[in-house]
């Protein structure tokens, strides 16, 4: 979730240090149980370089634990914004983690092995650089979210997409806003604009008294998830 801190809009890097206290609202115990369903769990990306490496060994950790079988990468044909992730990238990031040493390393060679494999799969659908929520997704993107067991969105944007792009309350239900998502969805996300839901009263007003503009900072995340009733 933190390594979503890295894009050319804030920093170049990250800094997990308090990240605990950066927590603004997440469920953990909700999020490991949407794993248990079978399917593939499908990842939208967002930013290249540092995310992107972050993001793959999110994606050597599911399938090293047995929290998925097949995991579906999904990243833009091109850049919507300068550091977006693209195929080219994925590949790029993974051929530089493969030189380094250590666990790094050989988390590189896994993902590797497992794109050689099959059970990681890159896909760049056109819609990912589309002006649209996800309410608008078309038929066929709705129905690999569909069959997925989980689908995780990395990102302000994703987020933003996700929620629906307008000055929510902060108090909004996470849950509600996103009923309309055709399977399990789980957001990770450093908050770096103004849309924010899913939060308690007593978060909101706290956040609000200390006069940081914590919605845009990128000093604050949240995990949220919901699966459809």
């Amino acid at each position: 979730m933190w390594g979503n801190q890295a894009d050319l809009a804030f920093r170049m890097s990250v800094d997990a240090e308090g990240a605990a206290a950066g927590l603004v609202t997440g469920d953990s115990l909700l999020f490991w149980s949407l794993f248990d369903a079978p399917g593939p769990v499908h990842l939208v990306a967002d930013n290249s370089a540092g995310e992107l490496a972050a993001d793959l060994v999110l994606v050597d950790h599911l399938l090293t634990t047995g929290r998925a079988d097949r995991v579906v990468l999904h990243v833009k044909p091109t850049p919507y914004y300068v550091s977006d992730a693209t195929p080219a990238d994925v590949l790029g990031v993974l051929r530089h983690l493969i030189e380094l040493a250590g666990e790094v390393g050989a988390i590189g060679r896994r993902v590797w092995d497992g794109l050689r494999a099959g059970r990681i799969e890159v896909r760049d659908h056109p819609f990912f650089c589309a002006p649209l929520d996800y309410r608008g997704m078309p038929y066929d993107l709705r129905e690999e979210f569909a069959s997925a067991s989980v689908t995780i969105m990395k990102g302000d944007l994703n987020y933003r997409r996700l929620v629906g792009d307008r000055y929510w309350p902060p108090t909004t239900s996470f849950v509600d806003v996103t009923s309309y998502f055709p399977g399990p969805v789980v957001a990770l996300r450093v908050l770096k604009s103004e849309v924010v839901v899913g939060l308690d009263e007593a978060t909101a007003a706290t956040l609000d008294k200390t006069g940081d503009a914590w919605r845009t900072s990128g000093s604050y995340a949240l995990i949220q998830a919901a699966r459809p009733v």
